[in-house]
């Protein structure tokens, strides 16, 4: 490599590329960065400027993408930080799967000149190669050795001690975007897996137990809405609160999305503490954990089960894990043609299915539901406030689904338990905002309903322990149900 491509390979790799990521990621720290972060930033870097240089052979391509790449990295975690309240992780780049399936998910959260830089920069790679890419084997092995060395040097970094508990907030600091996800990888991998759960004992203690994971379902009141937008009643949700055999806020992580870490929760029992490394995407790592799930250890008690979710099964992998779960049936309601009012299967229309296949079913039946309705992308309008009138005008809809159930429920002769719950607070850019406050409402009733005098005063769980207590009341007489410890 003649002196000329050797500096500009030592800028990019040493200085360039590292300074882009320590003065770039948000939120951002005090600068000079830790001698570690600078260090894995240039490891990074040096993979990156290696892979460009193995797959082209040219130090023109290479010096300019990789820089670049950091820039795309920097400000895809940028945009998530804003809209969801956390940086990039290690386990986001599953999502590159889901973002070429459902694309109009992602989209509608990144700004309109981030989605033009997004289409520019994917032509730049290509028309780089064709004009630059070299046939000379030396640059083509000289990257190989680059790759191999970064490599080697990231293998020797002690990922046990650097980042012992998961704490991106510490650790993005300490070190930075491409580092921390690096070494929250090998943390991952290195998880053990859970110990066997204690088999329940008894019998099935209802007829019927029907779980409602509502999407982004958050009472209006607790939303801190701008002036002028009035919060919609929730009758549906004061009826069950009223009539609740526990009830409260659920205290999830997520905010605006990760559905998953709720739906695992509730459906394992494991909080995310347990789970370290893990908890950023529990169903990542669900196939080696199956023995905890919610629907194999009813089944031993004589529970039949199904999973219902009014679209495409394959997000998240639903199409298979659920089986391996311990569903017998996973089924989708029926097709629905999107319209600007109604983009998903309505929620009252759920309700109504699962009415039927509730009065259809033989029992003792688990029925677990994933509503649909209230996930975004939000419409854009002149009037700034039409993503929330558009949020909140869906959330009433939930919460009628939730009074309908409850006065179908009612009318019948079957010992049957709601739980009810969203997985996540709404996220709407500009209006709703990630913040400390992210919990949402849980409510459980047990039918045939009985007069429980005043309604019962909140009580805070995680969703591990909604779990816990949905299998104590499944297996027990519900009249002999022991509190269970509600310290979140």
């Amino acid at each position: 490599m003649q002196p000329s491509p050797a500096l500009a390979a030592f800028m990019t790799i040493v200085v360039v590329t590292p300074v882009i990521e320590c003065t770039g990621v948000f939120p951002r720290t005090t600068f000079p960065p830790s001698l570690r972060r600078w260090m894995l930033n240039m490891l990074c870097s040096l993979a990156g400027y290696g892979g460009w240089l193995a797959v082209t052979g040219s130090v023109t391509v290479a010096t300019f993408m990789t820089p670049v790449l950091m820039i795309i990295t920097v400000v895809a975690s940028n945009i998530k930080h804003r809209v969801l309240g956390e940086p990039l992780l290690f386990s986001d780049l599953v999502v590159a799967r889901s973002f070429l399936q459902h694309p109009k998910f992602y989209l509608f959260s990144i700004p309109a000149t981030a989605r033009i830089a997004l289409v520019v920069l994917a032509t730049v790679p290509p028309l780089l190669l064709w004009i630059y890419a070299s046939a000379a084997l030396l640059p083509h092995l000289l990257g190989a050795g680059m790759v191999l060395a970064a490599c080697m040097g990231l293998w020797l970094c002690p990922a046990r001690s650097w980042a012992p508990l998961p704490d991106m907030k510490r650790d993005l600091s300490r070190l930075g975007l491409p580092g921390s996800m690096l070494m929250y990888w090998c943390q991952w991998r290195a998880s053990p897996d859970l110990p066997p759960p204690e088999p329940l004992q008894g019998r099935a203690a209802y007829d019927q137990i029907l779980i409602m994971q509502c999407e982004s379902f958050a009472d209006p009141a607790t939303l801190g809405l701008p002036a002028g937008i009035k919060a919609p009643s929730t009758p549906g949700l004061a009826r069950a609160r009223q009539l609740a055999l526990q009830q409260g806020p659920l205290y999830v992580s997520g905010f605006g999305a990760y559905t998953m870490r709720t739906e695992y929760g509730v459906l394992f029992g494991q909080d995310e503490g347990t789970l370290g490394f893990r908890q950023y995407d529990p169903f990542l790592t669900v196939r080696r954990e199956c023995a905890h799930a919610l629907p194999l250890r009813l089944k031993s008690i004589g529970y039949d089960s199904t999973f219902v979710h009014p679209h495409d099964l394959r997000f998240y992998d639903r199409e298979t894990l659920m089986p391996i779960m311990g569903f017998a049936h996973v089924v989708s309601p029926g097709s629905h043609v999107p319209t600007s009012r109604m983009p998903y299967f309505g929620d009252i229309a759920l309700g109504r299915t699962l009415t039927g296949m509730m009065q259809a079913a033989s029992t003792p039946f688990l029925f677990y539901a994933v509503t649909m309705e209230n996930h975004g992308p939000w419409p854009s309008d002149a009037d700034t406030d039409a993503p929330l009138r558009h949020y909140l005008r869906h959330v009433a809809n939930s919460d009628q689904m939730l009074l309908n159930l409850i006065n179908d429920l009612s009318g019948q002769k079957r010992r049957t338990l709601l739980v009810f719950f969203g997985d996540h607070r709404p996220s709407i850019p500009g209006i709703i905002t990630p913040g400390p406050i992210r919990d949402v409402p849980y409510v459980v009733i047990s039918f045939p309903l009985a007069d429980n005098g005043c309604p019962p005063a909140p009580i805070g769980r995680t969703p591990a322990q909604l779990n816990a207590l949905i299998a104590a009341l499944a297996s027990q007489n519900p009249a002999d149900a022991t509190p269970i410890s509600t310290t979140p």
